[in-house]
């Protein structure tokens, strides 16, 4: 019996022994193997891992947000929403950094009629070439208009004005007082000296026939003139100051006087008591010719033989056209006349010249021509 105890008992220890031999190494084997196959399977999930996370980053947030995250990232909005109503930057309307192009082309164009009716320009509308006295009587009669050109002094006198230096001469003679101002003008778009230079041009011209140089002032002005083509009308006027009242109404009346006190047409006495000349025309304009200038020097001889002799000279024009136009005409030719007669050595007090514009001449042919009688 008390070997059978014995022999169980050791039995028992041996089994004992052989599980916790078998535990030791199998079941520490096992739990080794199934650590590694997690490790394993970590360590090959984990680039698949955060090529995701990249992609989730690239593209939208990951819903997978703890309640600490969600919670941070509302503080953060919350802070950053009153920053940006805190700031300086906000009082400004957010509506104002989108750009609306109507909006700023009609700005623009505000801003510049406003750019337009503050700056101060002087609108300019061109005389025709009219010489006027200090009270802007007319001493002249041209109703043409000069012609100037851009950035350049030039001025174009129109012909049918082209006796203004002698009708000047002869105010200056009569007032010895007498101020020619001219005025120069020029645009803004054009050298600043422009306006100074073109006054300077017509005082050349002055000077050349004898005008005193002493007695001419130079002004200029910046005008908005409306050149076209680097053309423009105007550009100069002239006027006299210092000339008597009755000088400055003679003048400005002269033809209606002129009219009124003509003598007779007719016939004088003597070798040269009537002549006719249709020759020495360019267009309707008189230039005058050589058999003119001969015949005119031949007078000019008998004058000083018969000091108590005038000549007379008339100016007749055709029909054609307007008959205030076309007296302004003749009074032009009748000028250059008697400025041809004076130039070969006529004296000024024995020369009568008057327009007669339409009227006949009494000859056949053609009306248009010049009639010189002394008598």
């Amino acid at each position: 019996m008390k070997n059978f105890f014995t022999g169980t008992l050791a039995f028992i220890v041996y089994a004992g022994l052989c599980l916790a031999v078998f535990g030791y190494f199998f079941i520490g084997r096992l739990s080794v193997d199934d650590t590694n196959l997690v490790d394993n399977n970590i360590i090959e999930e984990e680039p698949i891992i955060d090529e995701l996370i990249a992609i989730e980053i690239d593209s939208t947030p990951s819903t997978n947000t703890t309640l600490d995250q969600q919670l941070d990232s509302i503080a953060a909005a919350k802070a950053l929403t009153n920053s940006i109503l805190t700031s300086e930057d906000s009082l400004i309307p957010i509506d104002n950094n989108i750009i609306d192009t109507d909006t700023v082309q009609h700005d623009l164009n505000d801003e510049s009629n406003m750019a337009l009716n503050n700056k101060e320009t002087t609108v300019y509308e061109a005389n025709t070439f009219i010489i006027t006295d200090q009270h802007g009587n007319q001493l002249t009669n041209c109703t043409t208009f000069t012609t100037i050109y851009k950035n350049n002094p030039k001025v174009k006198i129109p012909y049918p004005c082209r006796a203004y230096g002698n009708e000047l001469k002869e105010i200056i003679n009569t007032n010895p007082k007498a101020q020619i101002i001219i005025n120069g003008y020029a645009s803004s778009t054009e050298d600043a000296d422009m306006g100074m230079r073109r006054a300077q041009y017509v005082k050349r011209l002055l000077t050349n026939i004898g005008v005193n140089d002493n007695q001419i002032t130079l002004k200029s002005a910046m005008k908005d003139i409306p050149f076209k083509s680097g053309i423009a009308q105007g550009g100069i006027d002239i006027q006299v100051l210092n000339i008597n009242e009755n000088s400055s109404i003679s003048n400005s009346t002269k033809s209606t006087i002129v009219t009124a006190a003509k003598p007779s047409v007719t016939a004088g006495s003597g070798p040269y008591a009537y002549q006719r000349f249709t020759k020495g025309y360019q267009g309707d304009f008189f230039y005058g010719n050589r058999a003119f200038t001969a015949y005119i020097k031949d007078i000019e001889n008998f004058l000083s033989e018969n000091p108590s002799k005038k000549v007379y000279v008339y100016a007749y024009t055709d029909t054609v056209g307007n008959a205030t136009d076309n007296f302004n005409i003749g009074k032009d030719n009748v000028n250059t006349a008697r400025r041809l007669m004076i130039q070969n050595g006529i004296t000024s007090n024995r020369i009568v010249s008057i327009s007669k514009g339409e009227e006949s001449s009494g000859a056949t042919g053609n009306n248009r021509s010049i009639v010189v009688i002394v008598k």
